[in-house]
């Protein structure tokens, strides 16, 4: 079964790995000798032909960045900050579209030695001055268009001291550096910083859903655990035009598209935000051979799956981060779009996507899939250390030895201790996120460990009964949380989004009900089920439990008086 793959024999492939044998990839003596942004770009550059990035804009316009026009800008780029008096080390941090712009800064950056981080445009002033603030950046990059944004966010942030804007046609202010006229003038050559894998490189902050976000910090070594993630789990083979639909505010972006450079293969970008019709259309278009998204980007397109009825696809393999993929959108990608949509697993700390499914592995649906090769993780008691038995629910923990595994929290030494704990066989970095592992090897998720449902002695996570939700054909969007009750403890609540053509109603309900109690246990099934036009989400797209279950709570409250 996968003799055409990267990762042909998983079990084989895990016993052999070494990460040495991915350092023995890079251009230069890695580790030792390693910078992320030479290796993914400079080294790619004297093949005039290979495309680095394919870009769309909102108005439909493509734009074409070869490697070699990544490399020159990139080193003008570099060339700029150091006329700028950016030191190796500082921090330079965007907040900006998907525009070719914003890779080239992130990639000149690099070069430079100094420090790359980003803010997601979701954010509004005070998100963005907190992020700036809490790690003195020095330089913020951004557009016109969101000048007046960042403007308010620095009124709180004296580290910075200069901005670049790129001018998207209202004409950049005075006082910022304007990123077209000062490249344009800039030497097209630059001696890249001498950096090793040690060095720091990347600064992304947690979504900060569970208290306030934290500056993670990855060194130039965490290129070769994204580079291992993008040759095993997406499978990058030479000519694949892939589409990570991440925005470079979220580290996501970063470990698509410099992952997948690392290997030279080409990156597709639209600058516009998630709308069905538009990305049925790209993908009409453009010869898309790997898709890369989120949970809820595939449920819509589902939920408009006609849009997608005279679609030419090319797509070979999908997959998706972010949140639990249903079992039930797995098995339409393999009926729509023609692939298994593989699920993946990782978080800022550790750097990628480590707990994953693999094109030539046996898909589980519903099973976050088993550890990348390199990666030793488990299924561990968070008090103790000790791994648990198979189908026993614990903590998801990983060995903190992997190169893409982060340096720090940014200067939260207390902090970056708390999240391990020493185990009979050694020390392990805790999750928050439980889940089991099963008598075969394969992951699967439950919840975070604040999510889970206690309900008449009965532990539930809820990422079990929203998928059974997402399989009754009135339900686009479930959530499950516990509600107070004086006899059980908590009961589940459901919080359903009704499929378009579906109105809500009391016999809705009830057979939704029904149907996760026939497809659960009797004790997993939501026993109040409240409707909603759509669900509160974060910036990164995932719903915010923790209001509905404030809602919940209020509402047992109130039913108290």
């Amino acid at each position: 079964m996968g003799d055409n793959h990267n990762l042909s024999d998983y079990e084989a492939a895990s016993e052999e790995f070494s990460w040495d044998d991915i350092f023995a990839e890079a251009d230069w003596e890695a580790p030792g000798d390693l910078n992320i942004a030479h290796e993914v770009c400079d080294r790619h550059a004297a093949d005039k032909d290979r495309v680095a990035l394919y870009q769309v804009s909102e108005d439909g316009d493509l734009t074409t960045v070869p490697f070699w026009q990544l490399a020159e800008e990139s080193n003008q780029f570099a060339n700029l900050l150091e006329s700028m008096g950016v030191e190796r080390g500082d921090r330079v941090f965007s907040y900006m579209p998907r525009i070719p712009e914003h890779y080239v800064a992130m990639v000149g950056t690099l070069k430079r030695g100094a420090v790359w981080g980003s803010v997601n445009e979701r954010f509004g002033p005070e998100g963005i001055a907190y992020r700036l603030a809490d790690c003195d950046t020095s330089v913020v990059l951004t557009t016109t268009d969101n000048r007046e944004t960042v403007a308010e966010a620095l009124e709180d942030v004296p580290s910075v001291e200069q901005v670049i804007t790129v001018d998207r046609g209202d004409g950049v202010p005075d006082g910022d550096i304007a990123f077209g006229d000062r490249l344009e003038g800039a030497e097209r050559n630059y001696e890249t910083a001498d950096t090793g894998g040690d060095d720091n490189a990347l600064l992304y902050y947690t979504s900060g859903t569970t208290g306030p976000a934290k500056g993670v910090l990855h060194e130039h070594r965490w290129i070769a655990g994204v580079a291992a993630t993008q040759r095993y789990t997406m499978d990058i083979k030479p000519g694949d035009c892939y589409w990570s639909t991440a925005d470079l505010g979220w580290l996501t972006g970063p470990i698509n598209t410099l992952g997948a450079w690392f290997w030279g293969a080409t990156m597709f970008t639209y600058e516009g935000e998630f709308d069905p019709a538009e990305w049925a259309e790209l993908l009409d278009e453009h010869p898309i051979t790997i898709l890369f998204s989120v949970p809820t980007a595939y449920r819509m397109l589902r939920e408009n799956e006609s849009l997608l009825d005279d679609v030419s696809l090319d797509l070979r393999l999908a997959g998706s981060v972010g949140e639990p993929l249903s079992p039930g959108v797995v098995t339409w990608g393999e009926e729509t779009l023609g692939v298994t949509i593989l699920d993946t697993y990782g978080q800022t700390e550790t750097g990628n996507f480590i707990i994953n499914n693999y094109p030539s592995m046996e898909v589980r649906p519903g099973s976050m899939g088993k550890p990348i090769p390199g990666v030793e993780a488990a299924i561990v008691d968070p008090d103790t250390g000790e791994v648990v038995e198979p189908g026993e629910t614990g903590q998801i923990a990983e060995r903190p030895d992997f190169p893409c595994f982060f340096a720090e929290y940014w200067e939260k030494p207390e902090k970056t201790a708390s999240c391990f704990v020493d185990g009979p066989d050694g020390e392990w970095y805790l999750s928050g996120d439980l889940a089991y592992r099963d008598e075969d090897g394969y992951f699967w998720f439950e919840g975070r460990a604040d999510d889970v449902i206690i309900s008449s002695g009965y532990r539930i996570g809820p990422f079990e009964v929203e998928s059974a939700l997402g399989e009754h054909e009135a339900v686009a969007e479930a959530a499950v949380v516990p509600k107070p009750d004086p006899e059980r403890t908590n009961i589940v609540k459901a919080y359903v989004v009704p499929s378009e053509g579906y109105e809500p109603s009391d016999s809705l309900a009830e057979d939704i009900k029904t149907k996760v109690k026939t497809d659960l246990a009797a004790h997993e099934y939501p026993r109040e089920v409240e409707f909603r036009e759509e669900m509160p989400k974060t910036v990164t797209g995932k719903i915010r439990r923790t209001e509905l279950q404030d809602l919940a709570q209020a509402e047992a409250e109130a039913g108290d008086d």
